[in-house]
């Protein structure tokens, strides 16, 4: 699945400092050549830290609200006047400036309808979770799935930016209408309508990867559809989080919960 960032990399000079207010290098919509821009996915030499919305409706709303800044003109980039963007918001139409971080902050800002202190790269993760917006903060690592609107960090002060296409934050397989458990684990516990296989149990996957659990889907083969006992292993993990009956069995209450 192809990843798309997008971010504020550096001023028509390709300089950090002293551009003009709006963006100079921009050609086409969707932009992928300005100053603020949309661009594949890369690894940062410093490593990336992952901030992920609590709720998925934020997560839509930012990674829709990062799309629209770096598809208007009328934001460029400088380090010298970052706080334009903050004074006239991404739907600005007259030419401001921004840096990556002031970009992120006033995404943050519209998308929870309130102000959030000001940072730069090396403060964002913790002035952001003091929002309480976020979950817990997640390291990067080769094959870690990536969702619409998850903000990046570098680990060291650095850059930022904003996933704006990733996986759907809203699921996008069919919740199954029947349990899903391993066939190892139906047998153990008496379990005689249940489904291991198929976009039912991909539904239960994907929810677990959205509560926390995704190291473990990952290191299992990802939102497969297959469920073995590494998937049986998250589901009772979360059952037991969320005081539920610690079976395995991922049935009508567990799943209920996963939606929360």
């Amino acid at each position: 699945m192809k990843i798309i960032l997008g971010n504020a990399v550096s001023d028509e000079f390709g300089h950090a400092r002293g551009g003009d207010p709006g963006d100079q290098k921009q050609k086409n919509e969707p932009d992928f050549s300005g100053e603020v821009k949309l661009q594949n996915f890369y690894m940062n030499k410093k490593g990336w830290d992952i901030l992920r919305w609590k709720k998925v409706q934020n997560a839509v709303v930012a990674s829709k609200l990062m799309k629209i800044a770096c598809n208007n003109k009328n934001i460029g980039y400088s380090q010298s006047d970052r706080y334009g963007i903050i004074k006239s918001g991404i739907d600005t139409k007259k030419p401001v400036n921004c840096d990556c971080s002031t970009l992120v902050r006033e995404v943050v800002q519209e998308t929870l309808g309130k102000s959030v202190p000001d940072f730069s790269t090396e403060d964002e993760v913790a002035v952001l979770q003091k929002t309480g917006a976020f979950a817990k903060t997640i390291s990067y690592e080769p094959g870690t799935t990536l969702y619409d609107g998850d903000i990046l960090v570098t680990k060291t002060k650095g850059h930022t930016a904003i996933v704006v296409e990733g996986m759907p934050r809203r699921n996008p397989f069919a919740e199954p209408l029947t349990n899903v458990t391993s066939t190892v684990n139906a047998k153990k516990t008496g379990c005689q309508h249940y489904i291991s296989t198929g976009e039912g149990v991909q539904w239960v996957q994907y929810e677990l990867c959205r509560n926390g659990y995704q190291k473990q889907i990952d290191a299992s083969g990802g939102i497969d559809g297959q469920c073995g006992s590494k998937t049986v292993s998250c589901i009772e993990a979360f059952q037991r989080k969320k005081d539920l009956e610690v079976d395995g069995i991922c049935g009508k209450m567990t799943r209920a919960e996963l939606k929360r």
